[in-house]
């Protein structure tokens, strides 16, 4: 497509010097939302009513940013709501010529480039900063004077470029995690918007970023999963869709990055993982949405990959005004969204990479179930000591919830051992089991074993109305027990299953946890309980061992000492299942279900559940050490 003296290795690494011929890149704009995409957009929404309203909404969110100019004096002080603000009012210049719209895009960007520095120190931030000067830049790019554009290239270079090579200030670059991916992929984004102005320094900035955005994507592999979470695989999604979508609009393709192991699947990791009512994000991610922003990518992937079904799968879990954000311009596609092929997805999903997996009753029935569960790799990356937790959604709420993280200014909240004593970081704060040697009080829970690596094992149906997957957990507890496995199954379109079995060389105490914002009221034997949200109860039931009892544990942890500065969980009840002593052998089974449905009692060991599958059946070995994981970053 382009005129471009283009040499690298288009492999699985990038090992090879990168060499651009900058003077023959395509005109401006050239970052995504060209002529060509323009025309496509305009074309699109004549006959897409859904596309009409969404641009109709993100002219709405133009229309309220140019009505305040932007007013910043540090870039301490950066948002994300700038980023969004000049990509909604930068693309609805594209689409309207307008330039109300592109001189309010001007003076922000000019704005943020006389800032005395970027916050290089928080490299996040100078990166955020840079990609939506380099988008500004570029889709107003002709209403800009000589000396605007200069002041801009300029900015970019000595503020971003500069630092990102500093090697006395640049630590950041070290980072194998989602940094990796936000710094490197902002930073290629701006050498493809002013490359053409310093070619000698734009060269430096690809030779300097993408061997280090390689060994980040090869955490992708095998399947797509991303090993910090959901959460932070969308953050990290936003600004890879933007940085790929930038190079393929730029120099024809993506320099190899999709043909890196797991890289084709990403999309099917960022639409299974958003359940009916939030993300299955572990570890220190969040679970809720307020928008379509960090899930665009999908768009991308589906627009490339052809897969309707992810840009429909994310679409139909937004209205139009949560869907409309900048990346709507140059993701979306209005021939992945005809016909309808909701009724026809997949509705489960499971991911080797990040032993995890999904399932839902429907994706066009808010109200149905869906449940997330993980095996995991302890200690990595905002990693959480929770291998075999779940999240559980059913009718528009979530029963089973993990509370992501706390405060990261809290002492050493990244440094082991202390991330360890932090609540919302332990075994006890996540959905879990916690083995001990001897009798656990509320707050003093045992934790699961740091380094330790859980394997998904095995995931597939009995019938066409259920789901399930077993976890080996032993490594997690390799100091106190012989074996772990955790099971959790949905059955008979009506209840969700858990069951636990443990072996142990001496006898232990075991406490399953539980967390929910639903009100809780334990029967008087212990045996059940009711949880409530508004008008929708559920019961759980323990059906093994006959000794065992529900007791709700406290989970605020600034009651177990003084000066604590950790969340307070106010509102968040942690119902867990005790045993009434100490065993080597214990199979612990409870069983969720709305309250009135009969419960289906189903007593099947975990290692014959694989045996009686017979649809979708799927098993993984016990993983050790796998190449996905060699450059993860760890708290151990």
């Amino acid at each position: 497509m382009y005129c471009l003296a283009l040499f690298i290795f288009l492999n699985v690494s990038f090992s090879t010097a990168i060499s651009l011929d900058y003077t023959s890149l395509p005109s401006h704009p050239r970052l995504m939302f060209t002529e060509e995409r323009v025309n496509a957009v305009n074309s699109m929404r004549e006959s897409d009513t859904l596309y009409d309203n969404i641009l109709t909404s993100l002219q709405s969110t133009a229309d309220a940013a140019v009505a305040t100019p932007l007013s910043l004096t540090s870039a301490t002080s950066w948002s994300s709501t700038i980023r969004m603000n000049v990509g909604a009012v930068a693309g609805t210049y594209r689409l309207t010529s307008n330039e109300t719209y592109s001189t309010w895009v001007a003076e922000s960007i000019l704005l943020l480039s006389g800032l005395p520095d970027w916050d290089p120190s928080n490299f996040l931030n100078t990166a955020d900063i840079v990609m939506t000067i380099s988008i500004g830049y570029d889709w107003v790019y002709e209403t800009l004077s000589t000396d605007q554009r200069t002041m801009i290239e300029q900015a970019i270079i000595s503020k971003a470029f500069t630092p990102a090579l500093n090697s006395s200030i640049n630590s950041w670059s070290e980072h194998t995690n989602n940094w990796a991916q936000v710094t490197n992929g902002c930073l290629i984004i701006a050498t493809l918007a002013i490359g053409d102005t310093n070619s000698a320094i734009a060269d430096e900035i690809l030779d300097f970023t993408f061997p280090k955005l390689n060994v980040s994507l090869e955490q992708y592999g095998p399947d797509g999963g991303w090993i910090e979470g959901y959460s932070y695989g969308t953050y990290a999604g936003i600004f890879l869709g933007l940085t790929m979508g930038s190079l393929e609009s730029a120099l024809g393709n993506d320099l190899g990055i999709s043909n890196l192991p797991g890289m084709s699947n990403l999309g099917a990791w960022l639409t299974h993982g958003f359940g009916q009512t939030g993300g299955f994000s572990w570890a220190d991610g969040a679970w809720t949405f307020s928008n379509a922003n960090s899930l665009w990518s999908v768009g991308y992937w589906a627009q490339k990959l052809s897969r309707p079904e992810w840009l429909q799968g994310m679409l139909s879990r937004f209205d139009t005004g949560e869907a409309a954000t900048f990346q709507a311009f140059v993701f979306y596609n209005s021939s992945l969204m005809t016909p309808n092929v909701l009724s026809t997805m997949p509705r489960y999903e499971q991911f080797e990479g990040v032993a995890g997996m999904t399932y839902r009753t429907s994706w066009e029935d808010s109200s149905g179930w869906f449940f997330g569960f993980m095996g995991g790799f302890n200690g990595r990356s905002h990693g959480h000591l929770d291998a075999g937790s779940f999240v559980i959604d059913y009718n528009g709420y979530r029963w089973a919830e993990l509370l992501g993280s706390d405060s990261y200014s809290l002492t050493n909240y990244f440094v082991s051992s202390r991330r360890w004593t932090y609540y919302r970081c332990r075994t006890e704060g996540a959905n879990s089991l916690s083995i001990s040697n001897t009798k656990q009080t509320a707050l003093s829970f045992a934790n699961q074993i740091p380094s330790a690596n859980n394997s998904l094992r095995w995931v597939g149906s009995f019938d066409d109305s259920s789901r399930f997957g077993v976890a080996n957990l032993t490594e997690a507890y390799s100091n106190v027990t012989n074996t772990v496995f955790r099971g959790v199954a949905f059955l008979n379109n009506s209840q969700l299953l858990i069951r636990d079995e443990i072996l142990a060389p001496k006898a232990v105490d075991i406490a399953t946890s539980w967390h929910t914002v639903a009100t809780v009221s334990i029967s008087s034997d212990k045996r059940s309980a009711m949880l409530t949200q508004s008008d929708t109860v559920m019961k759980l039931t323990i059906m093994s061992p006959s000794d065992a009892y529900l007791e709700l544990e406290d989970t605020n942890p600034c009651n177990a000492y003084s000066s604590c500065s950790e969340a307070e969980n106010s509102g968040i009840y942690n119902l867990a299942v005790r045993l009434g002593s100490l065993t080597t052998e214990a199979n612990i089974t409870t069983i969720l279900t709305e309250n009135g449905s009969k419960i289906i009692s189903f007593d099947l060991p975990l290692n014959e559940w694989y045996s009686a599958c017979t649809e979708d059946c799927w098993q993984s070995a016990n993983v050790e050490n796998p190449y996905w994981l060699a450059k993860s970053e760890v708290y151990y």
